[in-house]
């Protein structure tokens, strides 16, 4: 004999839409006004920069018909760890693109500030505008780079043979990125001026001829994060057939005789947890075909949103003589 189980799934269903139909959809949640911290500290330059911003509720479901820049002025912002603490003061710099935003764009920037691998380093955000925002990140140990066969650059070894590349790193990289460059001058007038192209870890050539190139992006290490104190080989291999078809279309756009390669130089980036994370997730879902409303959101800024992450630069020079 079957038990009774209270009312049927069809009654509770007809409640839930009784109680919905009193209520508009909308597929906008709850707005609260909350900070917007971006910093990035990395050791490519001697000096950094905090973006401090509010969040915003635009007019409908389109966020870029709102045009105001909702920066953050008179902040005080400071970062602890490595030598000193370091507070960092508001400056103005040159806006490249307008077409949304148009006013120079408010940064705090501190100067000199020398970034220390394998540092753990705190952000402390304090504005009348958004309270007190907090966030902790730790920097990643400089890593070092090998190429197996640099003479491949120079034109060596056999046709088949691709440019291999290592990097070593340590145990608190989450991501690595290997990028490629040739380094050339160009005769232009009558001043040598020099230029920097980024080479194709790989290409595919179509039935027409033409070509599509593809560079290298930030990845998940494949090597375990978890042996401290002990380096580990991530290899990329950059196709040698798209280097020289590269290389080729750089000669062929000057006139002869008017480029001088000089040299080739591989930085390898290493990018620590949070960095990565917020990278994939702002990345991950982003595509020509379709709109998600459903895409996750990461950040590890205490009390809003935001990234406060690091990475690190390692480079390798080669020089190069190719005729």
């Amino acid at each position: 004999m079957a038990r009774s189980l209270g009312p049927s799934w069809a009654a509770i269903c007809f409640l839930f839409m009784c109680v919905g139909c009193e209520h508009a959809f909308t597929p906008k949640g709850p707005y609260s006004d909350k900070a917007v911290v971006y910093c990035v500290l990395s050791n490519r330059s001697d000096t950094q920069y905090v973006r401090v911003y509010t969040t915003y509720d635009p007019p409908q479901f389109d966020p870029l018909a709102h045009t105001t820049d909702n920066v953050v002025r008179g902040a005080d912002v400071i970062v602890t760890g490595g030598a000193l603490p370091s507070r960092f003061q508001e400056k103005l710099i040159p806006r490249v693109d307008t077409s949304r935003y148009h006013d120079n764009i408010a940064v705090y920037a501190s100067y000199p500030f020398h970034l220390e691998p394998a540092t753990a380093y705190s952000l402390s955000v304090v504005s009348l505008e958004t309270g007190s925002v907090t966030a902790r990140v730790t920097v990643p140990r400089k890593g070092r780079i090998q190429i197996l066969n640099a003479y491949v650059l120079n034109g060596g070894g056999t046709e088949s043979e691709n440019i291999v590349v290592y990097g070593w790193i340590r145990e608190l990289t989450y991501g690595i990125l290997m990028r490629l460059y040739l380094i050339y001058d160009v005769l232009e007038g009558n001043v040598w001026v020099q230029h920097q192209e980024e080479m194709p870890v790989s290409m595919v050539t179509h039935g027409d001829g033409s070509n599509t190139f593809f560079y290298p992006e930030l990845n998940r290490r494949q090597t375990s994060a978890l042996v401290p104190d002990k380096e580990m080989n991530e290899m990329v291999v950059f196709s040698r057939a798209a280097y020289f078809e590269r290389l080729g279309a750089i000669y062929d756009r000057n006139p002869f005789g008017a480029v001088h390669v000089k040299r080739a130089l591989v930085i390898l980036t290493q990018a620590e947890r949070n960095l990565y994370t917020y990278v994939k997730v702002v990345n991950g879902f982003q595509d020509a075909y379709s709109i998600r409303t459903d895409e996750p959101d990461y950040t590890n800024i205490v009390g809003g949103h935001g990234i406060f992450g690091a990475m690190v630069e390692d480079s390798l020079s080669v020089d190069l003589n190719l005729k």
